[in-house]
């Protein structure tokens, strides 16, 4: 994938003060958010806001944290600050133009490929979602099979 933008999205929820102040070291820039839904919310933070009390950051938790980041370190800094919590990592870019491939266009706008970490299944495996404008069994398979992989679940509308 070629990569449109010079930065990735990162998502978690921290549950505990610990990942809290971790991530906000991290993401100082990041929006911290007690709520599940953002429109609901009525207090958010900036990572380098959140209260400075353990107590009562505490009874801010759970937090959800929303950043944009430069790829490269910031990656394995944020696995280690995830503390096994869930997480969403998502990089925007552009599929090779490969012939017979459906999804293979000049706009790249819905490409991009989605990490996510210990969401449904607390148990170490994660899932990488491909995504492409359309469905596109064919180019899934084809990028699949470019990394020594293979597509391992049907097709999902609207991840």
């Amino acid at each position: 994938m070629r990569p449109l933008e010079p930065e990735l999205w990162l998502c978690a929820r921290t549950e505990t003060v610990a990942e809290a102040r971790g991530m906000a070291a991290l993401l100082p820039a990041g929006m911290f958010d007690p709520s599940d839904y953002w429109a609901s919310a009525d207090t958010w933070y900036l990572g380098a806001e959140l209260p400075g009390d353990d107590r009562e950051l505490a009874a801010a938790l759970p937090l959800t944290v929303d950043a944009y980041a430069a790829p490269g370190p910031v990656e394995q800094a944020f696995l280690r600050a995830l503390h096994g919590g869930a997480a969403t990592l998502l990089w925007r870019g552009a599929w090779p133009d490969v012939p017979g491939i459906p999804s293979a266009s000049a706009d790249p706008s819905n490409q991009r490929v989605e990490l996510g970490l210990n969401e449904a299944r607390p148990d170490g495996r994660h899932t990488v979602y491909v995504h492409f404008a359309e469905a596109d069994e064919v180019g899934a398979a084809y990028l699949a099979a470019a990394v020594g992989g293979s597509v391992l679940g049907p097709v999902q509308v609207g991840r």
